[in-house]
């Protein structure tokens, strides 16, 4: 049977945080690289599912899954990537906005201490600006760049694209009633125009 696991994830997540608590798997990966080979069934686990069924069956099974290698996963780990990327660099910020207004507490706390020495209050109060101009930066480079915004428009595509591969594979609407070639066809149609931003459900729903 295929890791069902595995089929909800993304190429940047990784096992060794697994024992962890919560909140320290939800810590940013900070140099995630891209996978090349990551599959959202893995070939070994493909054979093994076709072990199960006919011989024509498995062929048909297995030039669908050759077919998707090629025309939607590119797409699809080009979109879970760049989604990874973005996420880790919104959280990120939130660790350095964490960070600066812990510095800012712990600056204006020695200020008390040496509220008698004009020397030192006047230099932790530089030091407390710098904090606020370095925070004022902060926020307006993420203002900028919007990494939640990018964060959410590229996991939106890549799932759009996971829910195409797998709708493809299993031969259901819209694929089920038509032949090879015209399945082929729709299933590069539907992989690019969601690819691009156009979400096909919406405007049948629509």
């Amino acid at each position: 049977m295929p890791d069902i696991k595995r089929m909800y994830t993304s190429m940047g997540a990784s096992d060794f945080r697994q024992g962890l608590p919560e909140v320290f798997r939800q810590f940013p990966i900070w140099n995630p690289k891209p996978d090349p080979h990551y599959a959202l069934i893995k070939p070994e686990e493909l054979q093994g599912m076709l072990k199960q069924v006919d011989t024509a069956t498995a062929t048909a099974i297995q030039k669908d899954y050759d077919y998707l290698e090629n025309e939607l996963m590119p797409m699809f780990r080009d979109r879970d990537f760049r989604a990874k990327e973005e996420q880790n660099r919104y959280r990120k910020y939130q660790l350095y906005f964490m960070g600066l207004a812990a510095s800012a507490t712990f600056i204006g706390s020695l200020q008390v201490i040496v509220i008698d020495r004009a020397n030192w209050v006047s230099f932790f109060a530089f030091l407390e600006m710098f904090v606020a101009l370095l925070t004022t930066y902060v926020a307006t480079v993420q203002g900028n760049e919007s990494p939640l915004q990018r964060w959410l428009l590229h996991r939106r595509r890549a799932e759009s694209l996971r829910r195409e591969y797998f709708r493809y594979l299993a031969n259901v609407e819209p694929y089920d009633t038509l032949n090879p070639p015209q399945r082929r066809r729709l299933l590069s149609n539907r992989a690019a125009d969601i690819n691009r931003g156009v979400y096909l459900d919406e405007l049948e729903q629509g």
